[in-house]
């Protein structure tokens, strides 16, 4: 009795360590329980900051989408305006160089003429000044002769008085003033056509000097034109290139192999590409790294494998149906739950073959998705053995149905919560993927969109480049005045063109007269459009370049004033005056300057070669200009001179 006593208080302290243990073990499930919540709700706010964070991106990402979009069509309209304005410039210089030949051509015919008219001219005038010279002489011995006669008349009137004597001097008197008379208005016919000659020998001086701007223009021309070789091959080298790129990019788009329209849109597409191959990259590093995770996690299901196999033989060997029970519900909770996890698991894996299948195919890994399903497999045995124990388990439990009653008391259902948590961790968890997908693209769209804008701005940096070279011209000048002819012929044309287009078209019914076809008439309205078009642009180009000449013009002299004391005046006929700041002229006769022609080379002093002012530097320029032929040093000399003068001036002020 005391033996069996002693047994019965053993087992009852064995039964009360177990009873324990099991409330130990259900306190520790208690806990792990709140934290797996604790750790849930922390995971669903990382979840929520994460999505703020890639709504955020993707808000970001939207607006330097859209600056940048903004900045690169700023851009291509920039360089669109710069690219015309260049274009116009080269067809401005074209046909700039064109009408210059045409009229150079025309000027030298004219002077041709001119100088054989005013040969002829001169001729006439020399035969004539020497006629001219022979009847002043025979009118001064006739004069002679009158005078002569006169005194006679008075001797003989004095002397006899003899009345026909006096009729014959009478008449011949008025003969010689009636041929007097003759004589005057020859000579005053023979002035009015020797002003005539005068006012073509100015003309003809005139058209030489055009031609002389006209032969500085040619000259001029020439040395543009290696520049204008030069650009054309340039330009022909950029077509070939060009034409190289349509055939290369025509035949590709026919085979089926590309379709590009342009070789941006070629360079476009490999950016494109080289992005998304990076992206790939780096997915395939995130499936890695979820497949080694993956390992991980069965590597721990192997792990609770065995625990499960130990606590089952606990329970076998136990004998408190409650524990038993508590052990198997618990069992049965682990298994459910990583049936789950496993499933989950799988379903990942197949959305991302699908995506690597459907996204890159070439690059699909095929030794990958063999080990996925190898472990897939391993997963399927795992479960087919848990499947088997919890068979047995069932049989044992069976087996003693004295205790079932109790271990159904002791049991314990499932957590719902855990089934809605998996269930929104998994739209979490693609949400995620989603939004990565969306940032990986947004993020490929501003790499692409940052490559644009790199090469619209060297593209803009070149064109700016191009149009630092700036044009000069005079205010008037033979070109603007040729344009002003070219215009108003223009018009006039224009006026003849729509006269004739009216009675054209008012003459239809008449089969009898030939008309031009309509398609004809259409195409020289566009041809004359297309003139129009270009006179506009060329006349925005003139008014630029004019304005730019003005601006210039005015900092150049500014400049000289500033920095070596002369005040320049550009005359036209290529001369030039320029007077010191330190002897200004009295008058507005500009005396104190000194004119400067650069086609002859000469020089001259303002207020002649006798005025003081040429007295004064005549000692200077024969040392600097006759002697030494340096014109800097004579113009630096006397502005030393004339700013000492000037200094001694002012301190005796």
């Amino acid at each position: 009795m005391q033996t069996s006593e002693q047994e019965k208080e053993i087992a009852l302290s064995q039964q009360s360590s177990k009873v324990e243990q099991a409330h130990r073990r259900e306190q520790d499930e208690s806990q792990r329980r709140q934290t797996a919540e604790t750790e849930r709700e922390h995971a669903a706010e990382q979840m929520q900051a994460l999505r703020r964070e890639l709504d955020e991106l993707k808000d970001s990402g939207e607006n330097d989408k859209r600056a940048l979009e903004r900045r690169a069509r700023a851009a291509e309209d920039e360089a669109r305006l710069l690219q015309e304005q260049l274009e116009d410039l080269s067809t401005a210089k074209d046909e700039a160089a064109r009408i210059a030949d045409k009229k150079q051509n025309d000027l030298e015919m004219q002077i041709a003429a001119v100088q054989s008219s005013v040969q002829e001219i001169e001729e006439d005038a020399r035969a004539k000044d020497e006629a001219l010279q022979q009847l002043q002489a025979q009118m001064a011995s006739k004069e002679d002769e009158i005078t002569n006669l006169e005194a006679e008349v008075l001797r003989l009137k004095a002397q006899t008085g003899d009345a026909e004597t006096m009729r014959i001097i009478q008449r011949e008197l008025s003969e010689q003033v009636q041929y007097i008379r003759t004589l005057e208005g020859q000579n005053r016919e023979q002035l009015s056509e020797l002003k005539h000659l005068r006012s073509v020998h100015k003309t003809v001086e005139v058209v030489e000097e055009e031609k002389r701007s006209l032969m500085r223009k040619v000259e001029l021309a020439e040395l543009l034109e290696p520049e204008l070789a030069e650009a054309r091959l340039q330009r022909q080298r950029l077509e070939d290139e060009r034409l190289a790129w349509t055939s290369y990019l025509k035949n590709a788009s026919e085979t089926g192999d590309l379709e590009f329209e342009s070789p941006e849109a070629l360079a476009r597409g490999l950016v494109e590409e080289r992005l998304t191959s990076a992206s790939h990259l780096d997915k395939v590093g995130a499936l890695q790294a979820e497949v080694a995770a993956q390992q991980d996690t069965i590597q721990s299901l192997k792990e609770e494998k065995n625990q499960l196999r130990s606590q089952v033989e606990e329970a076998k060997t136990s004998a408190n149906a409650a524990t038993a029970d508590k052990a198997r519900l618990r069992l049965d909770r682990q298994r459910v739950l990583a049936l789950k996890e496993v499933e989950y698991l799988r379903a990942q894996l197949k959305t991302f073959d699908t995506e690597d299948e459907t996204m890159q195919p070439e690059q699909f890994d095929e030794a990958r998705a063999n080990r996925v399903q190898e472990l897939e497999a391993v997963i399927d045995q795992y479960k087919t053995e848990i499947q088997t124990l919890h068979s047995e388990l069932s049989s044992k439990e069976l087996s003693s149905p004295a205790l079932q009653p109790l271990a159904s008391a002791g049991s314990k259902r499932a957590h719902p919560h855990d089934e809605e948590a998996q269930e929104q961790l998994g739209q979490l968890a693609r949400k995620n993927r989603k939004l990565q997908g969306d940032l990986e693209s947004v993020q490929k769209q501003v790499a692409l969109l940052e490559k644009d804008l790199a090469a619209s701005r060297e593209q803009l940096t070149a064109a700016k480049e191009h149009s630092q070279t700036r044009v000069l011209s005079l205010r008037s000048n033979p070109t603007s005045d040729y344009e002003a002819i070219k215009r108003s012929t223009l018009e006039a044309l224009q006026k003849e063109n729509n006269d004739l287009l009216a009675t054209l078209r008012s003459n239809n019914a008449n089969s009898s007269v030939s008309y031009i076809p309509t398609s004809v008439l259409g195409a020289m309205e566009r041809e004359v459009a297309a003139a129009k078009a270009e006179t506009a642009s060329a006349q925005k180009s003139a008014r630029r370049l004019k304005e730019v000449w003005g601006s210039k013009s005015q900092e150049f002299k500014e400049a000289i004033f500033s920095t070596l004391g002369w005040t320049v005046t550009f005359i036209p006929n290529g001369k030039m005056r320029v007077e010191s700041t330190f002897f200004p002229s009295q008058t507005d006769e500009n005396e104190n300057s000194i004119v400067f022609d650069g086609e002859r080379g000469t020089m001259k002093v303002g207020g002649g070669p006798k005025s003081p002012f040429a007295r004064r530097i005549s000692d200077q320029i024969g040392f600097w200009v006759r002697e030494k032929g340096c014109i800097p040093g004579f113009l630096a000399a006397l502005t030393l001179e004339f700013y000492e003068e000037h200094s001694r001036n002012t301190k005796e002020d």
